[in-house]
C-alpha cells in the first residue's frame, strides 16, 4: 500500500485553510467534534483532523471504529 493510500485516501482534500477551517466551523456548528486544519505533506492539500481530546473513535478496524468511550476501560 502507498503512502498516499494510508494517509490521504477518503479524506476530503481541501484546496486552501480556509476553506478548511470554514469546513470546520460548520461541522462543529451542526454538533460535530472539533477539528484542526493541516498541510498534508503527501498530497499538498488541506486536510481536517481531530483536536486533541476530541477525537471520536480511535481506529477503524474490520468490524468498524472502536469508539473513545469503549477503549476507556
Amino acid at each position: 500500500m502507498t503512502a498516499y493510500l494510508t494517509g490521504c485516501w477518503l479524506k476530503t482534500a481541501f484546496p486552501s485553510r480556509r476553506t478548511a477551517r470554514r469546513r470546520a466551523r460548520q461541522i462543529r456548528g451542526e454538533g460535530g467534534p472539533h477539528f484542526r486544519t493541516y498541510r498534508c505533506h503527501r498530497c499538498a492539500a488541506v486536510h481536517l483532523a481531530h483536536k486533541p481530546g476530541h477525537a471520536t473513535h480511535l481506529r477503524t478496524t474490520y468490524h468498524g471504529p472502536i469508539n473513545v468511550l469503549e477503549h476507556a476501560a
